[in-house]
Parts: C-alpha cells; sequence; structure tokens
C-alpha cells in the first residue's frame, strides 16, 4: 500500500531571526532557508504569497511549515517598518495565516 504523501509529517524550513536586521535581510533568510544560499522565495509580500502557493521550492504535495527562531529579535528589527497599519513583522504573519501555512514563532 502507497502511502500518500499529504500524510507525512510537514516539512520545516526554519528561518534564523538572528540574521533578520532589515526587510532585505528577511528575503535573503526566507530565501536561503527554502532554497539554500541565495535562493529565491519572494522579494515582497505579494510575492511571499505567490510562493506560498508552492511552486518556488516547497514540497507540492507535503505539508510544510515554517519556524521562524529567534523571531523577537527580527520583531524588533521589522517592527519599525511600517506596512499599512501593521509593522512589517505583523504584514507577513497575516501573508502566512492567509496562505494557510503554519509559521511558528520561537
Amino acid at each position: 500500500m502507497t502511502r500518500d504523501p499529504a500524510d507525512s509529517p510537514p516539512v520545516i524550513f526554519r528561518i534564523d531571526g538572528r540574521k533578520i536586521r532589515s526587510v532585505n535581510d528577511f528575503y535573503r533568510e526566507i530565501g536561503s532557508a527554502v532554497n539554500g544560499p541565495g535562493g529565491y522565495f519572494g522579494r515582497n509580500l505579494d510575492a511571499l504569497a505567490d510562493c506560498l502557493r508552492g511552486g518556488f521550492g516547497t514540497p507540492e504535495h507535503r505539508p510544510f511549515e515554517f519556524e521562524w527562531q529567534h523571531s523577537a529579535l527580527s520583531r524588533r528589527s521589522l517592527g519599525a517598518v511600517r506596512r499599512g497599519q501593521n509593522s512589517l513583522f505583523e504584514a507577513i504573519q497575516d501573508v502566512f495565516d492567509d496562505a494557510g501555512v503554519p509559521l511558528k514563532l520561537t
């Protein structure tokens, strides 16, 4: 009997918040987490949303999630950057929520 890939444990991509001090740092770090050093995984919130839908390094037939390690450090750095009424940090969380992709803050 073949196991359905959707029943497999999720692939976990880890973002190192210690490396995030700017908007560019965030996109560089998430790109590296998913696609290796220098990898692409969006350069703005709309592109991030597209990437979270799959096909840009995430598994297409297996669940995946993100763990943002040392997220409190990133929150301080990205909290000053505003996107509408929210900080960039909050806007990033909203993009993950809207895409239905788990984002664990540690």
